[in-house]
């Protein structure tokens, strides 16, 4: 499908659902080609089964972060498809919640290696590529809870902001004209992840108390700011933090 992405190919981890999957759709719709990446094999073909039935460019990619052989091996794959991404969307993650002291050795292993260990592989496994043809486009899906971690949150919110350290050591020392680096922070987004947690007796009421605009988030709330820090409009946004939280980083 012709757009203002057309001719460019869009890699978004953890894009069989949730937030994932609105950025894929929308870049997708966009004209580019989107990848799904995920490691569940159901879900991500259906995703990819909707977005052809629809008309738009789209193919599926499975590969567990957690090996560490995972992002070379999805680095070959794509390559020998013809579909090296020029458009690297990083929102796979492992969220444990957890406080201080019982934060468990398995769930630091586990949210370490997906949300820090996974992005430097990812990085040097796609962004050698993007440098040398000239054009990227890096977005790491962060998190309200950098800013202001719950204290369930622990060990995940340390995670996130230090994967938010990352991409803006990137955005500061790459140097390159096009190729950007950029970072989106959504807050509490209605995704099947969160709809467990809210549906605890009081919790939804206790989360709405903190956001000013007094409404829960959707999926497609993120998906325009990624189009944006995708296209021409955005092509000299570097470095930016964009909240997408209806204020509950306040």
């Amino acid at each position: 499908m012709a757009g203002p992405l057309s001719g460019h190919t869009a890699l978004v981890t953890g894009a069989a659902r949730g937030i994932g999957l609105a950025i894929a759709t929308r870049l997708a719709e966009a004209g580019a080609h989107a990848i799904i990446h995920d490691r569940d094999v159901v879900a991500a073909d259906a995703a990819t089964t909707d977005l052809r039935a629809k008309g738009l460019a789209a193919s599926t990619l499975i590969a567990d972060l957690a090996e560490a052989a995972a992002p070379s091996a999805m680095a070959a794959e794509l390559k020998a498809n013809g579909n090296e991404p020029d458009i690297l969307v990083l929102c796979a993650s492992v969220e444990t919640l957890e406080t201080w002291d019982a934060v468990s050795e398995a769930a630091m292993a586990a949210q370490t290696e997906i949300n820090l260990h996974a992005t430097v592989r990812l990085l040097q496994a796609f962004l050698p590529g993007m440098l040398m043809r000239g054009f990227g486009r890096i977005i790491a899906i962060g998190s309200v809870q950098e800013a202001r971690p719950n204290p369930t949150h622990f060990h995940y919110a340390a995670t996130k902001a230090a994967q938010s350290n990352m991409i803006l050591d990137l955005a500061r020392t790459l140097r390159a004209p096009d190729v950007t680096c950029n970072i989106i922070r959504p807050g509490a987004i209605l995704t099947d992840r969160n709809r467990a947690v809210l549906g605890q007796p009081g919790r939804e009421e206790q989360v709405l108390a903190r956001i000013p605009l007094g409404r829960l988030g959707r999926a497609d709330d993120c998906a325009g700011v990624a189009l944006l820090l995708c296209s021409r409009e955005g092509s000299y946004i570097n470095g930016a933090e964009i909240a997408v939280d209806g204020g509950m980083r306040l």
